[in-house]
């Protein structure tokens, strides 16, 4: 089993840490992580049902995020709205635009896939919002790839409980403490195969 990570930024610089948990990350084992994001996504199932959300912000996974992605069609299916992030060609801004079943996408600068072609859905209109993350404690402060993208989105909405902001990732991923910044933006919960860590 793989262990998850004590050192914190105090003791190795953020990027540092980003790479030892990325690591970390990509070393868990195909049949190990079709396990955990098995678990993980009816974990977040039973969340969105539970809340009877509508419109549901989410991410298409990359560089050994845990997939979600086969719950898109379910949601659908059961009438949510589930809206994936496009950011900029060039500059920092971010926004969300619907993804359909039948939607196009195509890879961004970073290699991840984004809808085109779609309505643009507002976070305000969003009860959840499912982000990735490389790093996370028990406080609920996030580090993210680095980039800043959430950070600023979600500047106007950082005392706000909508959207809900639920993490995802693998318990390994959770540190013991994560120095924060004035911009970083908190998360209200994380979900990984050992269940809801909330921060509420």
């Amino acid at each position: 089993m793989i262990k998850p990570v004590h050192q914190t930024p105090d003791k190795m610089s953020r990027q540092a840490l980003r790479e030892k948990l990325r690591h970390k990350r990509s070393a868990i084992s195909d049949a190990q992580r079709l396990q955990f994001d098995r678990v993980i996504r009816q974990r977040l199932l039973d969340l969105i049902e539970s809340f009877e959300t509508f419109s549901i912000a989410a991410y298409w996974p990359f560089d050994g995020e845990p997939d979600i992605t086969p719950l898109f069609q379910k949601l659908v299916d059961k009438g949510f709205e589930v809206a994936l992030p496009r950011i900029a060609e060039l500059g920092p801004e971010m926004e969300f635009h619907a993804w359909k079943p039948e939607s196009k996408l195509v890879k961004n600068r970073f290699g991840i896939p984004e809808p085109v072609d779609t309505k643009v859905i507002p976070l305000t209109k969003c009860q959840l919002l499912v982000m990735p993350l490389v790093g996370y404690d028990e406080r609920g402060n996030r580090l993210g790839v680095g980039s800043g993208y959430y950070d600023r989105h979600l500047e106007s909405m950082r005392d706000s409980w909508q959207p809900l902001r639920i993490g995802t990732a693998y318990s390994l991923q959770k540190v013991e403490l994560l120095k924060h910044n004035d911009w970083d933006i908190p998360l209200h919960g994380v979900i990984s195969e050992d269940g809801l860590l909330a921060f509420m």
